[in-house]
């Protein structure tokens, strides 16, 4: 079985008492999502996310939790794939989104993430991380 691993984050921000949520819409088969990318060679998974998050919106974000959710999913090319997700908060919040990669990226509230999120394995990880913060 091939596997492949990726890691990325829930990264929220805080405005006029609110949480909003960073969301991604990828170019490649229009889905939404969170931002997430490949673990390069001698790069923790905390790494990565950090980066990931950055390469794709331009966010800094600083975690909030080492508690993480793993989703597992087999992709239309028969390969297996585990996305470790943390949560984290943004230390800014104007995107700028890497364009070869991605179609839209913003900030949603609660209800809308759980809207906008085409699977409901990120909707699960979604739920479980905002709710160990008690955040919504």
């Amino acid at each position: 079985m091939v596997k492949e691993v990726s890691a990325g984050a829930v990264v929220y921000t805080k405005v006029e008492d609110k949480f909003l949520y960073l969301l991604i819409q990828n170019k490649n088969g229009k889905h939404f999502s969170f931002p997430k990318g490949h673990i390069e060679k001698n790069e923790s998974i905390m790494d990565t996310a950090k980066r990931e998050v950055y390469e794709e919106t331009g966010i800094h974000f600083e975690f909030k939790s080492d508690k993480l959710e793993v989703t597992t999913y087999l992709m239309p090319n028969g390969i297996y794939k585990d996305v470790y997700y943390f949560i984290g908060e943004a230390s800014n919040q104007i995107i700028k989104f890497q364009e070869s990669e991605i179609l839209h990226a913003g900030w949603y509230t609660y209800d809308q993430v759980l809207k906008y999120l085409t699977y409901d394995n990120d909707k699960m990880s979604f739920i479980k991380l905002t709710k160990r913060l008690d955040i919504k």
